[in-house]
């Protein structure tokens, strides 16, 4: 039955919200349920079987989570910064996934047990609809995130949205339309920096780190032409000196969805691409998360293969020109996100 429960998407999964109308022998079976382990509470009055939602990825769990506040709140609720980024499908830290986030200009309500609450103007031209919950758009929503998280996560989400075909005007326009606020100047950064061809957390994350250390600007997704005729893309390449990087995620090798056939054969599928792509370069350098977030790893792994910090001063802007020169890989065929 597990595999079942485990399919289960999160607005399909079944709320269990307790209303006047229900009987006290009803909400009695119910906290029998919750007793017994069978239900979740996941807010006053709101429940949904265990199983089901411990089997969701943390991101599908926030979703379910919104769904419960929504169903309990007595007027409707926007939702805002890391909760609107998990509807639009922009990638964000699971760390950040504890809290549910919501935008109101009620003072009253902006301390709730469980929820984050943000106290901005917003108009109706800001907010989007995933089903039954209000959130706000994909623009406005970037634009919260590169305010009020570190450079590093604002250009993860802001990447995220550029890879999935979102116009960079688009976002841009809601740095206009924002107006001046604390952090203006860190929002406009992310959105110049933020880059289409960074299509993981991963790769945004070792592309401030490439800055940081001064390091050229890379080219991103660089195609090179296997044997057989089949591309392969790089993560990035530094074209002066012929050296690749790929970032490496544990998900590529144990995520079913990005491994079918199984680990083993995705480790060996990997290292014949890789043979295949050393052949082409003077040098590859591959990291995991940690490395692509350490200025000291990164500068020694870097160094191995050939790639130090040039002699001219490489900016902020360079990196910022060369983003908007690029384009996404592929679209999408049906993005989450909404504007």
């Amino acid at each position: 039955m597990e595999p079942l429960l485990a399919a289960v998407g999160p607005w399909l999964i079944e709320l269990i919200v307790v209303r006047n109308s229900h009987s006290g022998a009803e909400r009695r079976a119910i906290s029998r349920d919750v007793a017994r382990g069978l239900l979740l509470r996941l807010q006053p009055r709101a429940y949904v079987d265990r199983v089901a939602f411990e089997a969701m990825t943390p991101e599908d769990q926030h979703i379910v989570r919104m769904r419960a506040l929504a169903a309990v709140s007595p007027s409707a609720m926007v939702f805002s910064h890391v909760s609107a980024a998990v509807l639009h499908g922009l990638p964000v830290m699971r760390t950040r996934l504890h809290t549910l986030h919501v935008t109101t200009e009620d003072e009253d309500q902006r301390h709730r047990v469980g929820q984050t609450m943000h106290r901005f103007l917003i108009s109706a031209e800001d907010v989007v609809r995933f089903g039954d919950l209000f959130a706000t758009g994909v623009g406005r929503t970037v634009v919260d995130l590169a305010g009020g998280l570190p450079f590093e996560e604002g250009v993860m989400a802001a990447s995220g949205a550029l890879s999935d075909g979102v116009p960079r005007v688009l976002l841009e326009e809601a740095v206009e339309a924002a107006g001046p606020r604390r952090a203006s100047r860190r929002t406009s950064d992310v959105v110049g920096f933020a880059h289409p061809g960074a299509e993981s957390a991963g790769e945004s994350r070792t592309l401030v780190t490439f800055f940081r250390l001064g390091v050229e600007v890379p080219i991103l997704q660089h195609r090179l032409v296997l044997s057989d005729g089949s591309s392969a893309f790089l993560d990035g390449l530094f074209p002066s000196v012929r050296v690749g990087t790929e970032f490496d995620g544990e998900q590529k090798f144990l995520d079913p969805r990005m491994a079918p056939q199984g680990a083993g054969r995705a480790v060996v599928a990997e290292k014949w691409r890789e043979d295949e792509i050393r052949a082409q370069l003077d040098g590859l350098a591959r990291f995991g998360w940690i490395q692509a977030g350490s200025l000291a790893l990164m500068r020694a792994l870097l160094a191995r293969v050939g790639v130090v910090p040039p002699r001219h001063r490489v900016t902020l802007a360079d990196y910022m020109g060369a983003a908007r020169e690029a384009r996404p890989r592929r679209q999408p065929r049906a993005p989450r996100w909404r504007t």
